[in-house]
């Protein structure tokens, strides 16, 4: 393991965490609940608040671990501590500050770090809010940015428990002092220790309130002024002002101390949230019986907590329910309807048109437009036996208690689709967008809350289907698509876990000379039986888009690790091999850097591998993140080739707007030459744009005599299919090109 950085400030850092006195207390529940909450925000199994001692790690609250300390040289939060902003580990075993750290090797197995510094008021860094997971992952700006909320939030509880230390520490001196200290020394000595906090003094006999400077600032009111008890509680609501006499009267007359917090509005006009405690003092210069206490503003701290609230139950945009508050109030009502024989309908609203808005006026826009949808619904959904969430992106649900009737849920619908449907106006511009709905019932579709859900997703995946704006109810029979996409992605993940899925390699053949141009890497499963699988078999686990990423990731794995095998063999090339990526790989945003990691890591030159996408993914969800990785991937020297041309629907856009090196037309324009006389027509135009344009073209799916010569007879570049070769491991691969090395291997024949 490498040394772990060391802050400039480090001495008076670790002296103001001293001063602190927080290191070694108990937990507490608002600590607690930080970091339940960030947790099950931020979906990592662990979240952590620690402070970083000379010597070792100490967390003040943790979930989701069980240690209560580590050595601080095996500490992550090492490198967090120096940094202005969030620090991000995103593959521990990656990187080779941590690969060899035991809490990597072993248990929590922690391969993913993302840690917050925690700042004192002084601004030394003492810890950090931490997430860890046991798997690698990205984490973007505005989950950096949520996460620094959330630090936020610590730092306020840091400062309360501070003034609380504080607080116990002036309780202390006070007792201490001398009877014979004057009255307002003793409370200016209480307000010189405390920020934003004031001592005052009630005397019992005479109904006479003194303050310090502080409480008058706190309350508004100009210092000096001269006040009675009913004065201060007239500052506050009749029923807190009534709580407040009734418990100094009651420590003055028992001795038994007294606290309270309270609402009130300030001489100026603002509202604010006290906590006060005071006790009970006999004596004195005069004898009076008196209660002597400190008043804090609290406001902040009820804030960072109604903020906290918010933040684990609210949409921040909308400022609907969200989808924890969601699945609570689900399982809340569907379990109150079984124990009461109730009737509860869900229904799922996908917004149709959504996506072009934002694609063409912003996400400014997209973002007014999800507000106006959700104020529509909020209007709609006002009922108390009516609850309404923002599930992410465009989908809300809501749940509809119907107290054992029925048929009240369809119409609702009804009226959603209708509303939804209406123009919205943002500024000069007016925008429309529809809504499908998927609709389920408990008890008639499903016996809990998570049945229930998956019910009502397949209606809304059947509605969607049928038309945009529709209304779709479950039907049992439209469940066995789930199931088989279940069976798809479970197949998959069996296969990545066992190393059973393989790239296969099928050849690209030059048409002028016969000679090897390249390879497309096409991804296969070989069963424990040893049958090969073809992507037909588990295509529905591409609509998945875990599964989707991760079979890229293992395909670009491999073929990288396979031409760096090649390299060691002595193969100098050149040899181009086409990978293909779907949209889920683009989410994150780092597709690029990970692609361009690979080759480096391998030393394999950007030019041997190219990057397939298809129009669909260009235009796809994921468009942007798609454009930037493209950019990124052909400045580095990669190809980009344009898969399936010609069967999408802004094709001649992309060939104007992607940096585009080459085209491949799609099989189903090859397999009609001979046949029909558009196919051929149309492939001798897209070869005359393409090479207008300076593009290659390969035609994809070549696998008669009468395609091969049309397509060389018109000047196509290149071809690949079963007329030269199915697609093969990499022993085929390694034996072809050593072949063409020793110019044996060549077109007219097929491929061996």
């Amino acid at each position: 393991m490498l040394p772990y950085p060391i802050a400039g400030d480090e001495e008076a850092r670790l002296h103001s965490l001293e001063m602190l006195g927080i290191v070694g207390t108990p937990t507490g529940p608002d600590f607690d609940a930080v970091v339940r909450l960030a947790a099950s925000f931020f979906g990592c199994p662990i979240s952590v608040i620690s402070f970083l001692e000379k010597d070792r790690q100490w967390f003040k609250a943790r979930h989701g671990l069980d240690i209560e300390e580590t050595p601080r040289r095996y500490a992550f939060c090492n490198y967090a501590i120096v940094e202005n902003g969030v620090f991000v580990i995103k593959d521990t075993r990656a990187d080779p500050r941590f690969h060899d750290n035991p809490f990597v090797q072993g248990p929590p197995f922690a391969r993913f770090y993302a840690g917050c510094p925690l700042r004192s008021d002084n601004g030394h860094q003492l810890g950090t809010l931490c997430l860890l997971d046991t798997k690698p992952r990205t984490f973007n700006a505005d989950e950096a940015r949520i996460l620094s909320e959330f630090g936020r939030v610590v730092e306020g509880l840091i400062r309360a428990h501070a003034n609380a230390v504080k607080l116990a520490v002036s309780e202390a001196n006070a007792r201490r002092q001398s009877e014979a200290l004057a009255r307002r020394n003793r409370l200016l000595a209480q307000t010189e220790h405390l920020a934003s906090i004031g001592g005052w003094e009630y005397d019992a006999v005479t109904g006479e309130v003194t303050w310090s400077d502080e409480v008058y600032r706190l309350h508004g009111l100009e210092v000096g002024r001269r006040l009675h008890i009913d004065d201060v509680v007239a500052q506050y609501r009749p029923e807190a002002g009534a709580t407040m006499r009734r418990q100094l009267e009651l420590t003055a007359t028992t001795g038994s101390p007294c606290s309270f917090e309270a609402d009130l509005v300030t001489g100026s006009g603002q509202r604010r949230t006290v906590r006060a405690i005071g006790e009970r003092v006999i004596g004195g210069d005069d004898g009076h019986v008196r209660v002597v206490g400190v008043v804090q503003d609290v406001t902040h701290e009820i804030e960072a907590t109604q903020a906290l609230w918010r933040a684990a139950h609210l949409d921040g945009l909308t400022g609907v329910a969200n989808r924890a508050a969601f699945k609570t109030h689900l399982e809340a009502v569907v379990d109150r309807a079984a124990s009461g024989g109730g009737r509860v309908s869900l229904l799922l609203l996908d917004l149709d048109g959504f996506k072009e808005i934002n694609d063409t006026c912003g996400h400014h826009v997209g973002d007014r437009v999800l507000i106006a949808v959700a104020e529509r619904l909020g209007q709609l959904c006002s009922g108390r036996d009516m609850f309404l969430a923002r599930l992410g992106g465009d989908e809300f649900a809501v749940v509809f208690d119907e107290n054992g009737q029925s048929g009240g849920a369809e119409r609702m619908a009804s009226r959603i689709v209708a509303a939804i449907r209406k123009p919205i106006r943002i500024g000069s511009d007016r925008h429309y967008v529809t809504t499908t709905v998927g609709l389920a019932a408990y008890p008639d579709d499903a016996a809990t809350a998570d049945a229930l859900l998956k019910c009502a997703d397949v209606a809304l995946y059947t509605a969607k289907r049928r038309e945009r704006g529709a209304i779709g109810t479950y039907a049992p029979e439209v469940a066995s698509l789930f199931d088989e996409r279940r069976l798809a992605v479970e197949t998959v993940r069996k296969a990545l876990a066992s190393n059973r899925l393989l790239p296969f390699y099928q050849p690209i053949v030059k048409l002028r000379n016969g000679q090897l141009t390249g390879y497309e890497a096409l991804v296969r499963i070989r069963g424990r039986d040893g049958v090969l699988l073809s992507p037909q078999a588990f295509s529905h686990a591409f609509g998945d888009q875990d599964s989707a990423r991760r079979i890229g990731e293992r395909v670009l794995n491999l073929v990288t690790a396979h031409l760096a095998e090649l390299r060691s063999d002595g193969f100098e090339g050149p040899i181009v091999v086409g990978v293909n990526a779907s949209a889920a790989e683009f989410a994150g945003g780092d597709f690029a850097e990970r692609f361009l990691h690979q080759l480096r890591d391998r030393d394999i030159p950007p030019s041997w591998i190219k990057l397939e996408v298809t129009e669909t993914v260009l235009m796809g969800e994921q468009a942007r993140n798609v454009r930037l990785a493209v950019e990124e991937l052909s400045d580095a020297g990669v190809p980009i080739a344009l898969d399936d041309f010609g069967t999408g629907y802004s094709s001649l856009t992309h060939l104007r707007d992607f940096p585009i090196d080459c085209i491949k037309i799609d099989r189903s324009f090859v397999a009609g030459i001979g046949r029909e006389a558009e196919s051929p027509a149309i492939i001798r135009a897209l070869i005359e744009l393409a090479h207008n344009l300076g593009l290659t073209v390969i035609a994809e799916g070549v696998e008669t005599d009468v395609q091969l010569e049309f397509l060389r007879a018109i000047g196509c570049d290149a071809a690949q299919g079963f007329r030269f070769s199915k697609a093969g491991p990499v022993d085929m691969l390694r034996a072809q090109l050593r072949a063409q090395e020793q110019s044996s291997l060549q077109y007219p024949g097929r491929l061996r």
